[in-house]
């Protein structure tokens, strides 16, 4: 049997490790949640295709890699493509839907996939493409950003947009 200083100090020693892995433990609705907001404010700078606002949800070393196109790192290549994507290529509209977000255990961490819908403007008609998406969210310095996104279509090419029922 263990003498009572002894066991006072492995009470001692389990109580402090339960403290500290009590303030590493993460709300992941409340992160959940603020993401969510966070990539909404995104979505609604990339609607309305403010290239200067969009840029500022990435990390400065985030990586894009598009189905179809080389690996673009670093904000200022990202913010070329965003000139590409809103000025060059008739998109009309791009709209990314989260079906899930999974928080890492420490709370810096997160990814979310979902799946994206491009609308784009062609002599024929516009065309949509539908496919999915894995974006990584790092916090830094207590702020949610963009470290990384990989996006697929799901067709071989975009399809033509159905007209609207009058």
């Amino acid at each position: 049997m263990p003498s009572l200083p002894r066991a006072a100090l492995t009470v001692s020693t389990l109580l402090a490790f339960t403290a500290c892995g009590a303030g590493s433990h993460t709300d992941a609705a409340a992160v959940e949640a603020a993401l969510h907001a966070r990539g909404d404010s995104l979505q609604a700078a990339e609607s309305a295709k403010n290239r200067d606002l969009a840029i500022t949800f990435w990390a400065p070393d985030a990586i894009i890699q598009g189905a179809g196109s080389p690996q673009v790192e670093g904000r200022e290549k990202i913010s070329a493509l965003y000139k590409l994507y809103f000025e060059g290529i008739g998109l009309k509209s791009m709209e990314g839907k989260p079906t899930r977000i999974t928080v890492s255990q420490s709370g810096d961490l997160a990814y979310e996939i979902g799946v994206n819908h491009f609308t784009f403007s062609s002599p024929k008609g516009d065309l949509l493409d539908v496919g999915k998406y894995l974006l990584v969210w790092k916090k830094t310095n207590g702020i949610w950003y963009v470290a990384a996104l990989s996006f697929t279509s799901d067709a071989a090419a975009p399809v033509p947009v159905a007209p609207a029922a009058k």
